[in-house]
């Protein structure tokens, strides 16, 4: 049996174009056929209660949480900063929440771009509230209005991990981030930086290593490289071994 992969919708609050002005839940599409494509059941989890999250754990095998707005600073202890972004608690706190649930289980979880912060933030970590509140130099990581699906910077990996095994020394990726991890949180360790040291992979202390994420968009550089679906097919790989446990 394929196993079944979770993954966290964002929310438009005035969908005016599709939904007449009502809010919308919704994944992009990219993420349901990246998880497809490598034996995946895609399934979308709506933003609800908070504290329902362990209910959703326990009929999903594996979890996968997206990009979109930045992480609200409350969260970390901090107050919003003004080259902050846009944020939502909502969907920060279910967020949350669920990471909390799935660490209770033996089940893997894997960010992207903002589920990468989200998982940091969820671990006791913080975040630079925008990148511009770094003091040192540093590359262009918002490549937008470049295409992005195209990649805008090298990525470095750190030896002995799944991102080396995957691309080598480095990589070029895509980049569509203001935010990024400021402090690593519990048990997590960095697995790869950008060559103005940014935080753009990290995974769990854990034996299977089953939390992870990445600071990029795997799910649209599939195209251009292929190898970036090995991200999403170590996910379905972990969450089977657990479903044939």
């Amino acid at each position: 049996m394929k196993p079944k992969i979770a993954i966290v919708a964002n929310q438009y609050e005035f969908a005016e174009n599709v939904f007449h002005n009502h809010p919308a839940s919704y994944v992009p599409q990219f993420f349901l056929d990246a998880i497809a494509k490598v034996g995946g059941l895609p399934f979308i989890l709506p933003l609800t209660n908070p504290e329902e999250t362990a209910d959703y754990v326990a009929q999903f095998d594996g979890f996968l949480l997206t990009g979109g707005q930045g992480v609200s600073p409350f969260l970390y202890g901090e107050e919003p900063l003004p080259k902050m972004g846009q944020t939502s608690l909502k969907r920060d706190r279910f967020e949350i929440n669920l990471v909390k649930s799935v660490a209770k289980t033996d089940k893997p979880l894997l960010g992207v771009c903002r589920g990468m912060q989200v998982l940091n933030v969820a671990l006791n970590g913080k975040l630079y509230q925008n990148l511009i509140y770094r003091d040192r130099p540093q590359i262009k990581h918002m490549q937008i209005p470049t295409d992005d699906s195209q990649p805008s910077h090298y990525v470095y990996t750190q030896p002995d991990n799944f991102l080396r095994d995957i691309f080598g020394e480095k990589v070029l990726v895509n980049s569509l981030h203001q935010q990024a991890v400021k402090t690593t949180g519990d048990d997590l360790t960095v697995i790869a930086r950008s060559s103005d040291d940014v935080v753009e992979g990290v995974w769990s202390q854990d034996k299977d290593h089953r939390f992870f994420g990445v600071q990029w968009h795997p799910e649209m550089l599939v195209d251009y490289d292929a190898r970036n679906l090995q991200i999403f097919e170590r996910l379905v790989k972990l969450a089977k071994a657990k479903t044939s446990v």
